[in-house]
């Protein structure tokens, strides 16, 4: 089982940098669903670039935003294709390339780059340069590392702001291109991208300009930016290659280690009950159990003569939780608790139903909400979502 812990948007503004906001109220399905693919694909970066909380962050509120989000279901490319974002206006044809550029990829790449940058996150913004980029104004090469001391001093000395990347650049403006004229055969695949600068820090940062041009390669499937300015780098200019990334993994934080037991513990809930053992079943549940749909409180023991007389359906037939659920969808993250006099740390776990078992388990549905809070030593589930 693999267990998600919570964490580019092109046509939808992101969020402040209070990510954990609930700034997604009141939009409709189907924003919800563009917006939390899009932080999901932001949290794949964060992580691919070695900023694995940040990428875990990004992972909770795309959850958050969009429970039904099917991981395996989302790419670049579901992102608005090059022939949507020319019938909005939000890219330029090529001639005979448009078909084939990566518009959504490369707009979705920049955006979440912008997403670092408004959430002052140096770190996170350095890991979506190459290895050195190159200032045409200035001009002259820049390394990550340096470029990430520039980005982290100018965050500790700039007023303080809660940033969004549509308050730093008009989204609308973005356009992407290929390079005119011939591009060097050591630079790759390349696309150009063009934005709007909403915000005027050019009194802080010598380069910046109110009209921008990013110059982005893609090496070994990963997408970087290596120039900045108006015009292309020297043809025999090659940005320097990125530092390896650490190959010691991370100690584990101790929110993840509680991840993986509540995951355990549902894990063992649901087989046992997919697997009419009601006894073992309710161990897993707290002495009362809250279903938040119905409003009803329910206690244990309720709970397990319930689950009695469903098993005495012909029509129920028993189930492993690999066929009933598709466990890659499960995810853990903190959260408050939906009732009141919970003390303790609280957390929520999801799971997406890959079996329609309603006909002879009434309590089942697609969508799964189940709330755990520490019982004594062991965790519990306490409130229940379906």
């Amino acid at each position: 089982m693999k267990y998600k812990f919570g964490l580019s948007v092109l046509l939808i503004v992101f969020a402040s940098t209070s990510v954990w906001a609930q700034f997604w109220t009141g939009w409709d399905e189907r924003q919800r669903q563009s917006v939390g693919e899009a932080y999901w694909l932001a949290g794949t970066q964060y992580k691919a670039i070695g900023k694995t909380d940040k990428g875990n962050e990004y992972m909770a509120v795309a959850r958050r935003i969009y429970p039904p989000l099917d991981p395996s279901r989302i790419s670049d490319q579901s992102l608005p294709s090059a022939a949507e974002l020319l019938s909005q206006g939000k890219a330029a044809p090529i001639g005979p390339e448009t078909d084939t550029l990566p518009t959504g990829a490369v707009s979705s790449f920049f955006l979440r780059f912008a997403g670092a940058l408004a959430s002052r996150d140096a770190d996170g913004a350095a890991g979506f340069l190459d290895g050195s980029v190159y200032l045409s104004k200035l001009p002259r090469e820049v390394t990550r590392e340096e470029a990430r001391a520039a980005l982290e001093d100018f965050f500790t000395s700039a007023p303080a702001e809660r940033a969004t990347p549509s308050s730093l650049y008009d989204i609308d403006s973005i356009v992407v291109a290929r390079p005119s004229g011939a591009t060097p055969a050591a630079w790759g695949e390349t696309c150009t991208l063009s934005v709007t600068a909403r915000a005027d820090y050019s009194q802080s940062v010598s380069f910046w300009d109110m009209e921008q041009r990013f110059y982005l390669h893609r090496a070994s499937g990963a997408w970087s930016i290596f120039a900045f300015g108006d015009s292309p780098p020297p043809r025999d200019w090659v940005p320097r290659e990125a530092a390896a990334a650490s190959a010691a993994p991370p100690a584990a934080e101790p929110e993840v280690d509680q991840a993986r037991e509540i995951s355990g513990v549902f894990h063992g809930f649901m087989a046992a009950l997919l697997g009419k053992d009601a006894d073992t079943a309710v161990q897993g549940v707290s002495e009362n159990v809250r279903f938040l749909r119905v409003r009803q409180t329910i206690t244990r023991e309720e709970l397990r003569t319930s689950l009695l007389g469903y098993y005495e359906n012909p029509g129920f037939k028993e189930a492993t939780p690999e066929d009933a659920l598709d466990l890659d969808s499960v995810f853990v993250e903190a959260a408050d608790s939906p009732v009141d006099g919970v003390s303790g740390p609280v957390y929520v776990l999801n799971a997406k139903a890959r079996q329609d078992l309603t006909s002879s388990l009434p309590i089942w549905s697609t969508y799964q909400t189940y709330y755990f809070a520490k019982d004594g030593s062991d965790w519990k589930i306490f409130a229940i979502l379906i």
